[in-house]
């Protein structure tokens, strides 16, 4: 378990929208009472939203009272302006509370009425603060299409400080889910933006942002000297979140440095600040970074109080990140005072919190947003040649005119006949320009909408890939590691573990065989395989591989059989055809049940060749027959040995025997057997 969290930079954008307070003093209830009667609605509004602006953090449960005043004033004069302003007044005070599911709740109002003014800011202040609420329960996917959201809002608004705070969110978010391209490619965007900026108001922002960037690039000198920075400004404003939040960042540095001492005083100092001011999520982020400061110093104890309070607040306001690192430190914190039953049992509870935000569906969701995103800028640069493309058409069709009328000219005014021959072939010649121009447009439509298709396959390739990857190869590698782990450990005491090490064995052929055909997959798919067509002796080959397979046939007591007559003969590539007859013998293995019996047969068919896989196995049900060969509906189904499968030896036969100018299926009755059938031709094309 890392034990320096990644942090996410959640009350930031919170932070610093509200951050540039005046440093007023409270009215009274009577003072503002009496001004509020004498103030006509629409300086009402003003004044209860300042009021409740002064008090959000230090008074939450009166700032509220104030925003709905101010709503019922605003909804009143139907001012879509007040009320977008005050919902989300109103979100960020829930969300320092922990009520996320009212702060949504008045974020969506707020999008609404900014969405009635056309406000592009205020839609992506409140799609980056839904983002990230998303991002503290859990909700990866969403937390992504929201920033991403913000990310175009901000650019129609060309709000530097906004794009600034958003992309810093992606690459915390990125960073999280180990995808650490996507993490550098915004955190060098955000960098960039940040250099650019003349505004002086990005100063404090500015500090927050470039601090957490240069945090998570390990340049700890920098990420210190910014956030020191930032904490003089929001003490010299007393903004009391923004200390907060800046002492938990300062504390992150000092764990970094090993100075674990340091780092408890910084994360004591800003959870009093969060519990004065009532901002539960900042309090659960302290617990957790003082349980792992605590367990570092062996002070076991202390570490897990403080895990279990970040558990009981976590729970109440919904936090599933936080409360996946609380249930993580309990379980290495019992995990060395021996205390084995506990260990496990947190370990599950995070296990639980990590499949259900990390899983291959959510991997897949994704990298489907990320590409709708590009998809959808990749239209916007469309969508403007075509309307060059137009004006270009305009133009041409006005110069046709001003050459008709000339032309009509020509035969009424002889005496201006060498004019108008100019100016003909003039136009003529800025037609043709124009018609090359407009060529040119057409080509590039075809190319980027060819490039998106291309886009578009190598993304279902990469899906596949990266599925197979993180589940089949993940499980047989966690496999291992738990008999390694069993084995190594000091109270482990030898016994017949001959089933365990089998397992083990049988995980790590498939592991190989996994390897081998993900990669010539990939391959096949990305790039392309060459192609050698040569006269090929089937008899030989089918001889080869049965050779190959028999230690795995005899293990379950399988006869293999080559009923092929010796001079048996087609065309086709060696190593493709050769892969798939083992990949079909293979497979007929897996599902054929001890003493059972596979054979090859072969027969001329006109001008073709074809070869039977025959099993005795437990056959195909016709449902699963018409998925077998279907590279996006594949399925994958353990054997009669329980062995395991990824479904890509028989979309690799497929694509093999095809290149090769031939075709497979296969006949099947399920419980009786299953013949795969394949045919390759018999003379060269």
């Amino acid at each position: 378990m890392s034990l320096f969290q990644i942090k996410k930079s959640v009350f930031i954008f919170f932070i610093f929208c509200y951050s540039i307070i005046a440093n007023a003093q409270q009215n009274s209830n009577d003072s503002l009472n009496t001004l509020l009667r004498s103030s006509s609605d629409k300086e009402k509004i003003n004044i209860l939203y300042k009021q409740a602006n002064i008090l959000r953090y230090n008074n939450p449960v009166e700032a509220l009272d104030y925003v709905t005043q101010a709503i019922a004033v605003a909804t009143k004069m139907n001012d879509a302006e007040a009320l977008a302003k005050n919902h989300q007044l109103a979100g960020s005070i829930y969300f320092n509370s922990g009520s996320f599911v009212k702060a949504k709740d008045a974020y969506q109002q707020a999008f609404v009425f900014y969405s009635q003014i056309k406000n592009e800011k205020g839609k992506a202040e409140v799609n980056n603060s839904l983002a990230t609420i998303n991002y503290s329960q859990g909700n990866i996917p969403a937390a992504v299409e929201g920033y991403l959201n913000a990310l175009r809002y901000y650019e129609e608004a060309n709000d530097k400080f906004g794009l600034l705070s958003t992309l810093n969110n992606l690459g915390n978010l990125y960073t999280k889910q180990n995808n650490f391209s996507k993490a550098i490619e915004y955190n060098l965007r955000a960098i960039k933006l940040y250099e650019e900026s003349t505004d002086k108001l990005r100063t404090l922002v500015g500090y927050d942002q470039i601090g957490n960037i240069y945090l998570r690039q390990s340049n700890f000198s920098k990420s210190k000297e910014y956030f020191n920075k930032s904490l003089k400004l929001y003490t010299e404003i007393n903004n009391k979140a923004g200390i907060a939040s800046t002492l938990n960042q300062l504390g992150d540095i000092e764990m970094k440095l090993d100075k674990i001492d340091n780092a408890i005083l910084y994360y004591n100092r800003s959870k009093k600040i969060s519990e004065e001011l009532n901002m539960q999520p900042l309090v659960v982020s302290n617990l957790n970074d003082l349980g792992n400061a605590y367990f570092l110093l062996l002070r076991y104890d202390e570490a897990i109080g403080h895990f279990k309070q970040a558990i009981k607040i976590a729970k109440n306001v919904g936090q599933n990140i936080e409360l996946d690192a609380a249930y993580k430190g309990l379980s290495e914190v019992y995990k060395v005072t021996k205390e084995s039953g506990k260990a496990q049992t947190f370990s599950a509870l995070s296990n639980q919190i990590q499949d259900s935000l990390y899983n291959d569906s959510i991997v897949k969701q994704l990298a489907d947003i990320s590409l709708r995103y590009e998809s959808e800028k990749k239209q916007s640069q469309i969508e403007l040649l075509s309307k060059e493309q137009k004006i270009r058409e305009t133009d041409l069709l006005r110069e046709k005119q001003i050459r008709n009328i000339f032309t009509g000219a020509f035969s009424l005014l002889s005496i201006i006949m060498i004019v108008l021959i100019y100016f003909y072939v003039q136009n003529k010649r800025i037609s043709k320009n124009l018609e090359k121009q407009k060529n040119v447009l057409e080509q590039k439509n075809k190319d980027i909408l060819e490039q998106t298709e291309k886009l578009n396959q190598l993304n279902a390739v990469k899906d596949r890939f990266f599925s197979i990857i993180s589940h089949d190869l993940r499980n047989n590698l966690t496999t291992m590691k738990l008999y390694f782990d069993l084995i190594s450990h000091p109270d482990y005491k030898e016994t017949d573990n001959h089933e365990v090490t089998k397992s083990i064995s049988g995980s790590v052929e498939n592991t190989i065989d996994l390897l081998e055909n993900l990669l010539i997959w990939a391959s096949a798919q990305i790039k392309g395989v060459p192609i050698h067509i040569q006269k090929l002796n089937m008899h030989s080959l089918t001889q080869e591989n049965m050779n190959l397979l028999n230690s795995l046939a005899t293990q379950k007591k399988i006869e293999l059989k080559n009923e092929m007559e010796e001079n048996v003969t087609a065309y086709g590539d060696m190593d493709m055809i050769r892969l798939v007859i083992r990949n079909l013998i293979a497979n007929a293995i897996k599902f054929t049940d001890e003493n059972g019996l596979i054979k090859v047969t072969a027969q001329t068919i006109n001008d073709k060749c074809r070869i039977s896989i025959i099993d005795n196995g437990v056959g195909i049900s016709e449902q699963s027959i018409d998925r077998l060969f279907n590279q996006h509906l594949n399925p994958t189904t353990k054997g009669t040995g329980n062995e395991k499968g990824t479904g890509l030896g028989l979309i690799l036969c497929k694509d093999f025997i095809e290149r090769n100018s031939g075709k497979i299926w296969v006949d099947s009755i399920q419980g009786k057997g299953s013949s795969f059938i394949f045919e390759l031709p018999l003379h060269i094309a």
